[in-house]
């Protein structure tokens, strides 16, 4: 019996997401502390993979990134370290999610289908059909390709964004000091509204220029693709 893969998002989620967000909550000495708090982020990565391995899907791409981004962002986070290396620590994270777009096509499971072609709202079945031909199937999984490097590209500029507004904050500060407290949570927020919000408009242009490339490639409308659509119109001119 085939085994049911699992969702890539649920796989980056637990594998990257939820072990950022523990390092980020967890690391505070009223709380377990950066070392206990790097041993648990760690677990969930290292215990995802087992659970893979064991469960005979082999290597799991998403617990190895887990596990590189958890040592490397947790490790720095050991350190009491200046304004520099904590900027690079906050352009860390962003760079591993891009990174993980064009290579999660190597697993057979591009995050680039989960993130702009999510099935409540593309009609699947019907793109999946009208990609009749194997010029078409090739040209789609191209369209697909450039569209991970596209997702590579938003968050490459997340992460020269992170490491910009880092130094700005932190730069006249002492390490461990209130204010250098007070400002990362400052950068906490601000990073929100200064990278989250162009980054939500950079990846809306991305899957508007999606649609209209599936829409040259297959000839469906917009109406016929998105799970809404009820026109025919397109299928009565290839008729």
């Amino acid at each position: 019996m085939t085994q049911k893969q699992p969702h890539p998002l649920l796989d980056l989620a637990l594998t990257v997401i939820l072990p950022s967000i523990a390092l980020e909550k967890l690391s505070a000495p009223d709380r377990l502390g950066p070392l206990w708090a790097l041993v648990v982020a760690l677990l969930l990565p290292l215990g995802f993979g087992i659970w893979c391995y064991l469960n005979k899907r082999g290597l799991n791409f998403f617990s190895i990134l887990g596990l590189v981004a958890v040592i490397v962002t947790g490790g720095l986070g050991l350190l009491n370290l200046n304004a520099t290396w904590f900027a690079v620590k906050e352009a860390l994270f962003p760079i591993f999610l891009g990174v993980a777009f064009p290579l999660s096509h190597r697993w057979g499971k591009p995050l680039v289908n989960e993130m702009l072609l999510n099935p409540q709202v593309i009609n699947l079945p019907a793109l999946h059909q009208a990609l009749d031909t194997p010029e078409k199937h090739h040209e789609f999984a191209g369209l697909l390709k450039r569209a991970s490097w596209g997702m590579a590209g938003t968050f490459v500029f997340s992460a020269a964004a992170n490491f910009a507004l880092a130094l700005y904050l932190l730069g006249d500060k002492a390490p461990g000091s209130q204010e250098y407290t007070k400002a990362i949570g400052r950068l906490n927020w601000s990073g929100f509204i200064v990278i989250g919000l162009p980054l939500m408009g950079v990846t809306l242009a991305l899957l508007l220029w999606l649609l209209r490339s599936i829409t040259r490639i297959t000839g469906l409308e917009r109406d016929d693709l998105l799970n809404q659509g009820t026109t025919v119109r397109s299928q009565v001119n290839n008729g």
